[in-house]
């Protein structure tokens, strides 16, 4: 399944039955060479979201467990594969 994030937005990702959805936010590109994601992450009311840089040439990515191909990275959004 193919996942188009837009920069600004959150990402769902439902990861099986009883368990916690992956909430991800696409941040754009901080430079030509590399991009950001956001995973939420919440416990009750407390949460945080730790901004994870990836070199833009990368075609796998690692967000908690889960592995993600990255297909296309523009400024404006990202399109992740499972």
């Amino acid at each position: 399944m193919e996942y188009k994030i837009y920069a600004g937005t959150l990402l769902k990702i439902k990861r099986g039955f009883m368990k916690v959805a992956l909430k991800i936010m696409y941040c754009g590109m901080s430079n030509e060479m590399t991009f950001v994601l956001s995973p939420f992450i919440t416990k009750g009311y407390q949460g945080f979201s730790p901004n994870i840089y990836y070199n833009s040439n990368s075609n796998v990515i690692h967000v908690f467990d889960k592995e993600f191909d990255v297909i296309e990275v523009t400024p404006d959004y990202i399109i992740l594969g499972d």
